[in-house]
């Protein structure tokens, strides 16, 4: 009856044992940083779509698309959205995006003031204009993933809100 392994054996264990311990840390590395990184992808994603949900909400309710008003930059950072009783204003900022309904003497009303916060996520509009008048928005929006220095647009979306809801728009020529 033997007791040990024969010098063969143990050569070949030790041949073998790089190659099993190589699969093993990839499996490893997969449930340290793959696994992570994409539940938070998942997450922000699931953010940004909570956040055009009511963005669209709040323009199929809208009149209009407002210029900003004094005191406020004109840039692509800030949306107004004028409602029949209201105004809502979007200020797309690093990472997060804040909505506030303002009442038409511009004074915040603090109970309506929501925050969506996702640090990698881009969003960027523009108006859809035709003589003159605004009948939409264009939505873009993507999140920012960083993989061994370069950064991925990941989970992009492109979507179109018209004011007051598509039907009472009259159409598109």
């Amino acid at each position: 009856m033997r007791c040990g392994f024969t010098f063969m054996e143990l050569l070949t264990i030790v041949a073998v044992a790089p190659f099993v311990m190589l699969a093993v840390s990839a499996l490893f590395a997969t449930f340290v940083r793959d696994i992570p990184q994409a539940t938070r992808l998942v997450q922000q994603n699931t953010t940004v779509l909570h956040l055009l949900d009511q963005l669209r909400r709040d323009v199929s309710e809208a009149v209009a698309v407002l210029e900003p008003a004094d005191g406020e930059d004109a840039n692509e950072t800030t949306l107004l959205i004028g409602q029949p009783q209201a105004v809502v204003r979007y200020r797309f900022e690093d990472g997060r995006t804040v909505r506030i309904l303002l009442s038409r003497q511009e004074t915040s009303l603090p109970a309506e003031e929501r925050i969506w916060a996702a640090p990698d996520a881009v969003i960027e509009w523009r108006p859809w204009v035709q003589e003159g008048r605004t009948f939409g928005v264009e939505i873009h929006s993507h999140i920012r993933q960083r993989v061994a220095g370069v950064v991925l647009h990941k989970l992009p979306g492109s979507y179109v809100f018209f004011l007051g809801g598509f039907g009472q728009t009259g159409g598109v020529r």
